[in-house]
């Protein structure tokens, strides 16, 4: 399994809610998609429930993501066009 640290990212948003980050993922993204804890973007493996936000804005996807013993993050990574490839395309 792959490391967060493996992937170039940006914080956008640390220390939030589950609803924050709907919130935050709902305003700023163009397309928003949910999927289920253990979806993997890169290899790494979100955490959660059964609704984790994931939102493209251009190429960037941008996401939550849970660090344990750290809290709720909204991350984004730049150029990202197959992983949102994936994303539209579950079934490819």
């Amino acid at each position: 399994m792959a490391c967060i640290n493996d992937i170039p990212y940006e914080i956008l948003l640390k220390g939030a809610t589950p609803q924050q980050c709907e919130d935050f993922v709902r305003k700023e993204c163009d397309e928003v998609y949910h999927v289920k804890g253990g979806y993997k973007i890169r290899g790494v493996l979100l955490r959660g429930g059964n609704s984790i936000p994931i939102g493209v804005k251009g190429n960037d996807l941008i996401f939550q993501f849970i660090k344990p013993c750290s809290g709720i993050f909204i991350l984004r990574i730049p150029d990202a066009q197959d992983e949102i490839e994936k994303i539209r395309n579950p079934m490819k």
